[in-house]
């Protein structure tokens, strides 16, 4: 494999999230090199991958102030169609993470609140400060590590590990991204794996000085804004990405959970090591609300907050760019108010979209 090639794989396993307090691995992983803009020709690849596939008809909006890249769309009075552009804002937002990171250049969001910002007729969701970065890690500015080596990645029983890197260049793909593609081969373990993955896997990097790295970023180290689950053949399971589940460490406190996570951060990571696995939860019908596919992967989230639906879009972007390096057949889709309650009753509450294999 060419060593020049910056992989999908290699780009999703590594961060290029920066700040200025000289102290990477801490807060954020590299160092912006002060009031150093990258090139325009570097900043126009990363515009041309804002242009993300959409399913709404809604329009996206990016626009330059301050010297700060903001995104956003404008405002809807219509809920669903409202719900679809956050979904399509947060793709942009990760658009934005994975264009910098293949390019070698930092960012970093700087948010607008949890629900977005209005401005007129506006809706901001995110702002992005683009300027050069050093190395993020120590052999250059990508990694093709896992997880470790205090809190190294404890292998799954029932998911393959996955890849993370290959041969397949990241940078291309990102500009040519689809919901759906009728062509290719049906998705197999691995590919499932390598799924689950992307949408919210752990890689090397620290957040808030915890061993939290993921594949997509973090809104001030939350780690439980949403969740990822697989249905396979009228099975479905729960995606887990840490050995010790909160919620399952806690049942009493379920419905507080979040809160109490966020509140004692430092002590809930020291009880768990990061991981790839699924666990089994239930025997499910809702094939009907999957095209009637066998296989699907379902995100979902914890709280009402347009933040978490931003998310959902970062996991959906990092999916489907997954994809094109994998080569399988697939369509996506977001459930509407009456399949979200379908859903619901199988186990799955907050179903908001779906890639169906």
């Amino acid at each position: 494999m060419p060593k020049d090639i910056v992989s999908v794989e290699k780009v999703l396993n590594s961060r290029c999230s920066s700040d200025f307090d000289g102290n990477s691995k801490e807060n954020h992983w590299g160092d912006f090199v002060r009031d150093k803009s990258p090139s325009h020709e570097i900043v126009e690849h990363i515009l041309r991958c804002c242009k993300v596939p959409q399913y709404s008809d809604g329009k996206l909006l990016l626009w330059f102030e301050n010297k700060y890249l903001f995104l956003g769309f404008e405002k809807t009075n219509e809920p669903f169609q409202t719900r679809m552009l956050h979904i399509e804002s947060g793709m942009q937002q990760e658009a934005v993470y994975l264009a910098c990171t293949a390019l070698g250049v930092g960012t970093c969001i700087h948010n607008l609140g949890i629900n977005g910002t209005q401005r007129e007729n506006k809706i901001a969701t995110a702002r992005h400060l683009i300027l050069e970065k050093t190395n993020s890690y120590e052999t250059g500015k990508y990694t093709t590590a896992a997880p470790g080596p205090k809190k190294p990645l404890k292998h799954g029983k029932n998911l393959t590990d996955p890849q993370r890197d290959s041969s397949v260049e990241c940078l291309p793909k990102l500009k040519q991204l689809t919901l759906y593609k009728n062509t290719g081969s049906q998705a197999d373990e691995t590919d499932i794996s390598q799924l689950l993955w992307a949408a919210k896997g752990r890689t090397p990097h620290y957040i808030n000085s915890h061993p939290w790295g993921l594949t997509i970023p973090t809104w001030g180290a939350g780690q439980d804004y949403t969740n990822v689950h697989l249905v396979k053949n009228n099975k479905l399971f729960r995606y887990l990405n840490w050995t010790t589940s909160f919620l399952d460490m806690y049942p009493p406190y379920a419905p507080y959970a979040r809160y109490l996570l966020r509140a004692h951060a430092h002590l809930f990571w020291r009880v768990g090591y990061p991981t790839h696995d699924i666990k089994p939860l239930r025997n499910v019908n809702i094939s009907d609300h999957l095209d009637g596919a066998d296989i699907a992967i379902i995100l979902s989230r914890n709280e009402r907050s347009n933040r978490s639906l931003w998310e959902v879009g970062y996991m959906l972007e990092n999916m489907l760019l997954q994809l094109e390096s994998l080569k399988t057949s697939y369509t996506s889709k977001i459930f509407n108010n009456d399949e979200m309650k379908r859903v619901a009753k199988a186990g799955v509450s907050e179903a908001v979209a779906a890639v169906i294999l």
